[in-house]
């Protein structure tokens, strides 16, 4: 038979459908449970106290327990459970300690409009996780039907008693309570009819002669990534590398360009046609991520080369390398090339990183100048 904790997880399972129940008006109640399979026990006195511990966890759950006798050969006849139910709601919440959630919810619900509803029943645990601020949520569902398509940044809204916060909170269930004018939009802003800050890439020029040539004024500047997508630099030698200190330490490449890709950088240089007309070195940590990010970019750019990311520069800087307490990823490695998956398997195995800053700037210097022209 199932044990007192059973007993609860079955219930518990069953709460999002009870919260359902309570926007649908559907019967809940009575709500049975699977009583479980009794034991095959060594003894009468071993099976005796099987059932009385059934019997006190019921009793302690609100159970409404039917009993039966049954005949058996070695334990002769004695009284086994035939069904369980919670007859009603206030046994059922009191056993899970949900009651106040349960009240909760229906104040909840209670200030949704119809249109609401059927979303309520079908996501009650959202009902749920957002009590106490229906109010608000419901005023800016209002605002955004009042002002479909304002242009307006998110954090320019102007909702009582709402802030920045609330919204970067509540996107999701905002998201899925708003009638989207883009529907295949990716961002909520472009769903909604509103602006969206374009994250910024920056840029760095290696090459004096080469800016100058492109007409740049300054060296080291960043800029929106639709902006960044259209420079006009195909031809470039370029250096993308996920560290800010080796993005400006970085010595003087001819034609070269560095971008610095840290963060979630990398699928931001998509649709960058000159990228895909230059040349392209990664320079990432030699870990998991920093592989995972280098086949990204490859997929992105199958011109892209790695940069001391290899079995050759792992062996000789190893003793650099530091414990990698990073759960394993699940990655592709298909857009590695053979050399850097013979790499990241002796990386993973040993559970490794070799941090890029860590590598001596000489041997950086040394790799450059293999990749590419470098005084």
């Amino acid at each position: 038979m199932k044990t007192r904790r059973e007993l609860l997880a079955e219930a518990e399972r069953a709460w999002p459908r009870f919260l359902r129940s309570l926007v649908t008006g559907e019967p809940f109640f009575p709500q049975a449970v699977r009583i479980g399979k009794t034991r095959l026990a060594a003894d009468y006195a071993t099976r005796k106290a099987e059932l009385e511990t059934f019997r006190r966890d019921a009793e302690s759950l609100g159970l409404t327990v039917a009993w039966r006798e049954k005949e058996h050969r070695r334990y002769h006849t004695h009284e086994v459970p035939d069904s369980a139910v919670w007859e009603s709601e206030p046994a059922y919440v009191q056993a899970l300690g949900k009651a106040a959630e349960a009240r909760a919810f229906r104040e909840d619900a209670a200030l949704l409009p119809p249109e609401f509803r059927e979303w309520a029943a079908g996501s009650p645990l959202t009902v749920v996780e957002h009590h106490g601020a229906w109010p608000e949520l419901l005023r800016v569902v209002e605002w955004f039907r009042a002002n479909p398509g304002s242009g307006l940044y998110l954090r320019q809204i102007p909702v009582e008693s709402v802030d920045t916060k609330f919204f970067e909170q509540r996107l999701k269930v905002l998201d899925a309570l708003l009638v989207a004018s883009e529907p295949t939009a990716k961002h909520f802003e472009h769903r909604h009819g509103l602006r969206r800050e374009e994250p910024l890439i920056r840029l760095r020029f290696l090459d004096p002669a080469f800016q100058m040539e492109r007409g740049f004024p300054i060296a080291d500047f960043a800029l929106p990534a639709p902006a960044f997508r259209t420079l006009a630099l195909a031809g470039a030698n370029v250096v993308v590398t996920e560290n800010l200190r080796n993005f400006l330490a970085l010595p003087r490449v001819e034609n070269g360009v560095a971008v610095f890709g840290g963060g979630n950088a990398i699928p931001l240089l998509a649709g960058a046609a000159w990228l895909g007309e230059s040349r392209i070195h990664y320079w990432g940590d030699m870990d998991q991520h920093g592989f995972a990010i280098l086949g990204q970019m490859r997929v992105i750019f199958p011109n892209t080369k790695s940069l001391l990311m290899d079995a050759a520069s792992l062996a000789e800087w190893r003793r650099l390398a530091v414990a990698d307490p990073t759960p394993m990823l699940e990655m592709s490695t298909a857009a590695l090339t053979l050399d850097e998956r013979v790499t990241l398997k002796q990386i993973t195995a040993n559970r490794l990183r070799l941090e890029q800053e860590r590598i001596p700037f000489l041997a950086i210097l040394t790799a450059l100048r293999a990749a590419m022209a470098v005084d």
